[in-house]
């Protein structure tokens, strides 16, 4: 039984980590645009851009989680057509 605990909650961290609006954007942009994408260096250059200036913090995280939402269903070809908008400015 403390086997499956166990398990269970590495299982539950490994999920969590690897949810995040950063993630799905720089994923699909690896996937649809740039092959040679290193998706850490995006991720980490999205979060350092939501931390940036502390009055726009939250706007910054809703328009990364609107991106990610918009993309994460989306064609490569859908993305470019449906969520210009909510992904533009992110860097």
């Amino acid at each position: 039984m403390s086997r499956l605990i166990a398990l269970t909650s590495c299982l539950a961290v490994l999920l969590v980590g690897c949810s995040n609006s950063a993630d799905t954007i720089c994923d699909r942009r690896k996937e649809c645009f740039d092959s040679d994408l290193d998706t850490g260096k995006c991720a980490d250059k999205i979060n350092a851009w939501e931390e940036e200036k502390e009055s726009e913090q939250d706007d910054r995280r809703a328009r990364t989680a609107e991106c990610s939402e918009c993309i994460v269903d989306r064609t490569c070809a859908e993305v470019l057509s449906f969520c210009i908008d909510d992904c533009f400015g992110i860097p």
